[in-house]
């Protein structure tokens, strides 16, 4: 067994399948989890571990919609073998399509320093493109911190090149300076009230978090690794609903059910993004709460802005659809998808804790899974089986200990 208290399988459990179907149990980013509100919240049903070094570093805001229920019809499979393969591989191509509208990879070890490396390059690139409209941008890319960043994580690239002896303190330095940087935007994305600054500073908080968190576990020290990754979803969590809610959704969420965005949100998208923004699940029941504003088209050509105040649609009050659709929706999304990805990231290094691995030895125990057992490019982990006689004998424990251990 190359993870102790855990088997590799081939399919997703029926009862698993039907578990997602009906909210028992949610999908995050590559860990399915007891759901809130659950008699076991939070406890993991199964890890969906991407295969080899696949690194889905993908720019996000494509037009996937996530959502299991959507696409998976139990009712017109017919062969109960057909079925769990069916639904196996759909729950599959929602979790990687949660992984592309993130910008991260499903599993920690996706996250490697080479990732990081290439995400925040293609980054710098548009923060470049946006610099004379943005100051504090500005600022930032003219400013040493930027330099130390980028050396910081050239470093991190050549460890397999360094002498074991010189390694822990590359990483120990890299650490430090991740940190220091990470503290920056942990400051500075709280008072970000733009969409420009807001995602940019929850970029640069995000991937130096996870360079950070990396560090500390390849050092060794796991439990305070899984306690950065914790620390670092939690603020992740706070800020990121606080941007969907303030600055995205802003004022007028209805607007998502003006007719201008009936082709490009689907109302469960619109959902998931309510359920998100406001920290609570109330699913359909959002809709209801729309409708109490409102009345039609949102941007109504040949209208101009009706000064008044309360709700509405005919409006015309935003960005402008050409905006919205460009840069308010693709934010909405990632956003969402990246809290999934975020809330598997602490699971999984939970999951390194319990097992003593590094990322780095993780990824070297997953190279010895045999290829038969990939299912498309991932590898499906479930909690091993208790044999029934040891099942049967824990069960009869209790009993035992009432009658004082005859």
């Amino acid at each position: 067994m190359v993870f102790p208290g855990w088997e590799v399988t081939r399919l997703i459990p029926q009862d698993v399948i039907g578990g997602l179907l009906t909210g028992q149990y949610k999908l995050y980013g590559g860990v399915i989890r007891w759901a809130a509100g659950t008699p076991n919240a939070g406890q993991i049903v199964a890890h969906l571990l991407p295969a080899g070094s696949q690194m889905l570093n993908l720019v996000p805001g494509l037009n996937f919609i996530p959502g299991i229920i959507t696409s998976i019809q139990l009712t017109k499979l017919s062969d109960q073998v057909g079925i769990l393969s069916q639904t196996t591989q759909q729950v599959l191509q929602v979790a990687t399509g949660t992984a592309v509208l993130s910008g991260l990879g499903l599993a920690v070890s996706c996250i490697g320093f080479l990732a990081i490396n290439k995400k925040l390059e293609t980054i710098d690139s548009k923060l470049k493109d946006i610099q004379k409209d943005v100051k504090a941008i500005q600022q930032f890319l003219e400013s040493g911190e930027r330099a130390r960043l980028f050396a910081a994580l050239d470093s991190l690239l050549k460890l397999d090149k360094i002498p074991d002896e010189h390694r822990h303190t590359i990483l120990h330095n890299a650490r430090q300076t991740l940190t220091e940087i990470n503290m920056r935007y942990r400051e500075l994305l709280p008072n970000a009230t733009t969409i420009e600054t807001a995602m940019a500073y929850e970029e640069y908080f995000t991937l130096t978090a996870l360079a950070q968190v990396r560090c500390t576990a390849e050092l060794g020290m796991l439990d305070v690794a899984q306690h950065e990754i914790k620390e670092a979803n939690q603020i992740w969590q706070t800020q990121g609903q606080r941007v969907a809610k303030e600055i995205l959704l802003g004022e007028y969420p209805e607007r998502f059910l003006a007719s201008d965005f009936v082709d490009s949100v689907s109302v469960s998208e619109l959902i998931e993004w309510l359920d998100f923004a406001n920290a609570e699940s109330k699913r359909y029941v959002w809709i209801d709460d729309l409708r109490r504003k409102l009345d039609e088209p949102w941007y109504a050509k040949g209208w101009v802005p009706i000064m008044h105040g309360g709700s509405g649609l005919n409006k015309n009050v935003g960005i402008g659809l050409e905006k919205e659709q460009s840069m308010v929706m693709p934010s909405l999304r990632k956003l969402v998808a990246r809290s999934n990805v975020f809330e598997g990231y602490t699971a999984q290094y939970d999951l390194m804790v319990a097992q003593n691995l590094t990322p780095s030895v993780f990824e070297q125990r997953m190279t010895v899974i045999p290829e038969s057992s990939k299912v498309g490019d991932y590898y499906i982990l479930e909690p091993a089986k208790v044999p029934a006689e040891q099942a049967v004998s824990t069960k009869r424990r209790p009993f035992l200990a009432s009658l004082g251990g005859r």
